[in-house]
């Protein structure tokens, strides 16, 4: 039987990590999950070694597991962990292409700002915002990227030559 070209649809399959590396934009915002995870383990370590201070870009849900379980540190290492794979998690994918990483990054950290909004950390919620920024500049050169790769005409593969 006949193909139909008519009814034919050809499916491009869309390399996302190669997408996704080749736009600075994207691995800008997506590194920022990776900053985020680490300046939050460096927080837990100092409030854990009885430091008062702390860096303003980290999660402030492992700063309140942190203090809640201060006692219990076990625990509190637990969640940090549970946590912070959570946004490793999050780069690593964000970096192969996933958009989908980005949003639930995106509103997950939101939701941590809000941690701050109520102890009226206003610096916290500044950086909070800020790294915002760059996810939400991260997620809108992904999807542009893949739409645009989505979009591309399909590359042309001469025949081979018969020799």
């Amino acid at each position: 039987m006949a193909e139909n070209p008519f009814t034919q649809t050809e499916t491009v399959r869309i390399d996302r990590a190669l997408v996704a590396r080749s736009e600075p934009e994207v691995m800008s915002g997506a590194n920022w999950f990776w900053w985020i995870a680490g300046l939050s383990v460096v927080n837990s370590v100092m409030m854990h070694s009885g430091s008062d201070r702390s860096f303003v870009i980290g999660l402030g849900f492992t700063l309140v597991a942190d203090v809640v379980f201060r006692e219990m540190k076990l625990i509190a290492f637990a969640i940090d962990a549970v946590a912070l794979l959570a946004i490793c998690g999050l780069g690593f994918f964000s970096r192969q292409g996933h958009f989908w990483a980005f949003v639930t990054g995106i509103v997950l950290y939101s939701l941590d700002a809000l941690i701050y909004v109520a102890f009226q950390d206003w610096m916290s919620v500044g950086f909070h915002g800020l790294a915002l920024f760059y996810l939400f500049r991260g997620a809108k050169a992904l999807r542009a990227a893949l739409k645009a790769a989505a979009d591309a005409p399909p590359a042309v593969v001469p025949p081979p030559v018969a020799g």
